[in-house]
């Protein structure tokens, strides 16, 4: 179990602990020390406590209760019981995960995400792909080669293993072989990152040029960054790779990174964009797991958590002093 992970449990049983009658002045004092102990204690209550207030209220919308209200009081949960937290957090990612659309369907075709959309499609050769917001691929499958060409944007590969049959990556100047395994493929600008989280993938140039970097190999848990005439293979615990890859249940998941680069990653996933009005502000450092999508919830846990002002517009989100 990942630390973010015990971090969100221990929260989800302040909450199941306060609802069971017996809360005592005690019990609020360590609750307080708890949270006051890390921004992460703080930031994983209040989400959970923000998602099981969403789905009460959406529970007050229901029909009413069947005629069996002896049953239905049998099985009833307390409000704030483990089962009844862990459910709440389950419709709150629900809620907000966005429908994706590919458009076409045979082998050649281009498919695409919009922003704040990941989907899936699978291979006539069994291999699958996962997008991430606002990516593109487009395919070809051949009986010598299988080649996917990433124009835009992030997506993971789940390859079937054939190793008489290339997988092939292209990605800006980089090129990526591998056999068979899982990985995926980011691209901004002039950068293409790999996260390798089984398998061996070579990383190499995409033409042919006397200064080209050789091709690296990389292996499972590297990450590696391609920039320029550079590529930098990077070994990472299981559980970094794992928080690398949480885009594909919707979720972005941060290691003490600059409120900047979180910014950045938000905007990634929400045409609402999150705006650092404070030089000062962007180098602080947040931590956590929070839903891609939901980044007003983002802010006013900003809000809650560190007093930061919170101005909002159609287009932005402004965080200031």
């Amino acid at each position: 179990m990942s630390e973010a992970q015990r971090i969100e449990e221990r929260a989800a049983q302040w909450l199941a602990q306060r609802d069971r009658g017996d809360w005592s002045q005690q019990h609020e004092q360590e609750l307080d020390a708890w949270l006051a102990a890390s921004t992460a204690h703080r930031v994983a209550y209040l989400r959970l406590l923000a998602a099981w207030q969403r789905a009460d209220r959406l529970n007050a919308l229901r029909t009413p209760a069947p005629p069996d209200r002896a049953a239905a009081a049998r099985f009833a949960l307390p409000r704030y019981s483990l089962h009844r937290v862990a459910a709440g957090v389950l419709l709150a990612l629900v809620l907000g995960a966005a429908s994706w659309f590919w458009p076409g369907g045979g082998e050649g075709d281009r498919y695409s995400t919009e922003i704040g959309v990941r989907g899936e499609v699978s291979l006539s050769d069994g291999s699958r792909l996962t997008l991430n917001t606002n990516s593109q691929v487009h395919t070809a499958i051949s009986d010598r080669q299988r080649t996917v060409w990433l124009d835009r944007g992030e997506a993971y590969f789940d390859v079937a293993h054939e190793p008489t049959r290339p997988f092939v990556v292209l990605a800006g100047e980089r090129r990526i072989t591998v056999l068979g395994t899982r990985f995926s493929v980011h691209r901004h600008g002039d950068q293409v990152d790999v996260v390798v989280e089984e398998g061996r993938v070579q990383i190499g140039s995409n033409r042919a040029a006397p200064q080209a970097p050789k091709p690296v190999i990389a292996t499972r848990n590297d990450v590696v960054v391609a920039e320029a005439g550079q590529i930098l293979v990077l070994a990472k615990s299981a559980e970094q790779v794992a928080n690398e890859l949480s885009w594909r249940q919707g979720k972005l998941v941060f290691d003490q990174i600059t409120l900047a680069q979180a910014a950045e990653e938000f905007n990634r996933y929400n045409r609402q964009q999150l705006v650092i009005a404070e030089p000062a502000l962007a180098q602080l450092r947040v931590g956590g797991s929070f839903a891609a999508s939901n980044v007003r919830g983002f802010a006013r846990l900003l809000h809650d958590g560190f007093g930061l002002v919170v101005s909002e517009s159609a287009d932005e989100i402004k965080i200031s002093k």
